[in-house]
């Protein structure tokens, strides 16, 4: 059994609860038609889809303003070469719903009321459902979330949503003085009906003289009994023109898995890292960026250090051209990347666009090195105030390919 059923009733029920005497919406609309090739790894032959994005809002639909509604989906069609079909889960047009709700806004800003097909996202964790969310705010310092509903879960082609799987979660947070934020957040899952994740999370950032901010975020996993990711980190702005911004962060992370999955029997391992970041605008032509980060693999490690530069011409009216350089050394191998990449924009009507990649690796698995290349180029053009034109090309080559061409067409579409 599939989530079609549910999420039926769900929109039968947004139309029950949408109000009696509607005037007419304020209806925005957008429509990308895409066409995307590429060469099918597993039969070394082209496929292509073609995929038909659409999105939605509609607002003032009572009086008072306070209900609306948006929706996102896409319809897609997969094709394979001339003597292969196409491969997939499925040879039909096939239709995809990421998410359609109904928004009541509580009178005097205190709160939302969201019923139907949504994202969720909490610090311990996000998801989509088929339910409903409560946000209830100025009522005093705290600030709570609600939301619970099927558990949405899309495979590659398919919705693999059926009765059974559920999530559900909570967070109650505020600012308690000053440049304070604080919140603690619940998220649980089930798969027919058993509780296969439950996580708890905590987030804290104070921001001190609006130079310095200080964050720090923790996942913990409750049916693994461990910490599953913590992030702690200060950003600076030191100077009153802003232009100079210091980061620097620690962070560990832990895999953890819904406990009825075949996962759960790996062997896995904590992974650290230390990472430190300046950013520079030099002036309003130049800009410079660079970052290290000391990596551990639970005893193996790694240097990664990053370098940048981007310059928007003033000789040139619209280029930008942008290039950094990645060295790596140390687990699980070392590599020495460089990107480089210009566009030039036609004033506001019309954009192209190229770049290079060109990454030179060496594992420790491996006796000998080998290099990778990426070359591509795209551009876009508003052929009229509501529509615009994106073509992109990019070929890679690398050990497997020679030659590995895909790109992307798109025709966008809005009123």
């Amino acid at each position: 059994m599939t989530g079609r059923i549910p999420f039926f009733a769900v929109s039968l029920l947004l139309l029950a609860l949408a109000p009696v005497h509607a005037r007419a919406a304020d209806l925005k609309a957008q429509f990308s038609t895409q066409y995307l090739w590429y060469n099918d790894p597993f039969q070394d032959k082209t496929q292509g889809d073609l995929l038909q994005y659409v999105k939605f809002s509609a607002t003032k639909i009572d009086a008072a303003g306070r209900f609306s509604t948006v929706g996102y989906g896409r319809v897609s069609q997969q094709f394979g070469s001339s003597d292969e079909a196409a491969r997939g889960d499925s040879d039909d047009v096939l239709g995809r719903i990421y998410f359609l709700y109904m928004n009541y806004a509580i009178p005097e800003d205190r709160g939302d009321v969201r019923l139907g097909r949504q994202h969720v996202a909490v610090g311990a964790g996000s998801g989509t459902i088929d339910g409903a969310r409560v946000d209830v705010r100025n009522y005093g310092p705290v600030a709570i979330s609600l939301f619970g509903g099927y558990d949405v879960r899309f495979a590659e082609t398919t919705d693999r949503t059926k009765p059974g799987n559920y999530l559900t979660g909570a967070s109650a947070g505020g600012s308690f003085f000053k440049g304070n934020n604080v919140e603690v957040s619940y998220l649980r899952k089930y798969d027919d009906s058993d509780n296969v994740r439950e996580v708890a999370g905590v987030h804290v950032d104070q921001t001190v003289l609006e130079k310095i901010k200080g964050y720090a975020d923790l996942r913990y996993d409750l049916i693994h009994e461990a910490y599953g990711e913590f992030l702690a980190g200060i950003k600076a702005v030191p100077f009153s023109d802003r232009m100079l911004t210091l980061t620097a962060e620690v962070y560990s992370s832990y895999p953890t898995f819904d406990a009825d999955t075949v996962y759960t029997v790996f062997a896995v391992t904590r992974y650290q890292e230390a990472l430190g970041r300046v950013d520079w605008i030099v002036n309003p032509e130049w800009t410079v960026f660079g970052s290290y980060t000391r990596a551990d693999y639970d005893g193996p490690t790694a240097d990664v250090g990053t370098f940048g530069v981007r310059n928007r011409s003033k000789s040139v009216k619209g280029l930008t051209v942008a290039a950094s350089l990645d060295i790596r050394r140390g687990y699980p191998g070392d590599l020495t990347g460089f990107r480089a990449s210009a566009d030039y924009a036609f004033g506001k009507k019309a954009l192209l666009a190229a770049g290079v990649s060109y990454d030179s690796f060496q594992r420790d698995s491996m006796q000998d090195g080998f290099n990778a290349k990426k070359f591509w180029a795209g551009g876009s053009c508003e052929v009229r105030k509501d529509m615009v034109v994106k073509v992109r090309v990019e070929d890679a080559v690398t050990r497997l390919s020679s030659n590995e061409v895909q790109g992307r067409a798109s025709v966008d579409f809005s009123f």
